[in-house]
C-alpha cells in the first residue's frame, strides 16, 4: 500500500495523521502531495516528514517540486508526464514515479526514464466525481502493455483492492481513505 498525502481534507495534524497511517496501514511508501502548498510550506513539511519514513523504512517520494527533492536529497519524484520531459536531470533520482492515463503515456513514460507508473482513477471517487472511472479493464490493458511497475490509485478500499491486484497492479495508492482511516 501507498498514501498519498492530502493534509487539507485531513481531520488532525500531519503529524497526527502520518503516525497513524505508519500504524495501522503500513504502507510501503509515503507520496507528499500537497498541490496547494507554496515552495517554502512543502519544503518545511518535506523536512519533518522525510526523516520520520527514513527511521522506519519507508519510501519517500516527493511529487512534482524538483527543486525540493533536490535540497532536500530525496532520491524518488512523483510528477506528471507532462513534467517528465522537463527534467534535464533525471540521474539524481533513484525512482520516478509518473502518472499516466493511457497506454500511450505509459510507453512514453518508460521511453522518458520513468520507473514505476501510477495510473487511475479506476473506481468512483470523490476526489474526481466528474470523470468517469477508468475501471479494471484499463488497468489491466496498463499492466499487460508495460513492464514497469503500476500503481493503482482512485476509490480504491478495503473491499476492492484485492480486484486491483489482481487486474497486473504491484500496488495500490490511497489518498482519502487514508487521511480520514477509512480505508
Amino acid at each position: 500500500m501507498i498514501i498519498f498525502t492530502d493534509f487539507k481534507n485531513a481531520q488532525m495534524s500531519e503529524g497526527e495523521v502520518l503516525a497513524k497511517c505508519f500504524t495501522l496501514y503500513h504502507p510501503q511508501a509515503i507520496y507528499l502531495r500537497e498541490k496547494g502548498l507554496s515552495d517554502n510550506d512543502y519544503l518545511s513539511l518535506a523536512r519533518q516528514i522525510k526523516p520520520v519514513c527514513d527511521k522506519i523504512g519507508v519510501d519517500f517520494y516527493i511529487c512534482h517540486k524538483v527543486k525540493v527533492a533536490k535540497l532536500l536529497g530525496v532520491k524518488n519524484l512523483h510528477i506528471s508526464i507532462k513534467e517528465l520531459s522537463k527534467i534535464d536531470t533525471k540521474n539524481d533520482f533513484d525512482n520516478i514515479s509518473v502518472s499516466v492515463h493511457s497506454v500511450e503515456e505509459a510507453k512514453l513514460a518508460k521511453e522518458q526514464g520513468a520507473t514505476r507508473l501510477v495510473y487511475g482513477h479506476i473506481f468512483e471517487t470523490a476526489c474526481k466525481q466528474d470523470l468517469p472511472p477508468r475501471g479494471l479493464a484499463k488497468l489491466k490493458e496498463i499492466c499487460d502493455a508495460t513492464t514497469l511497475p503500476v500503481i493503482a490509485i482512485g476509490g480504491i478500499k478495503s473491499t476492492n483492492y484485492v480486484s486491483v491486484l489482481q487486474s497486473g497492479a504491484q500496488d495500490f495508492a490511497i489518498m482519502s481513505s487514508a487521511m480520514n482511516f477509512t480505508f
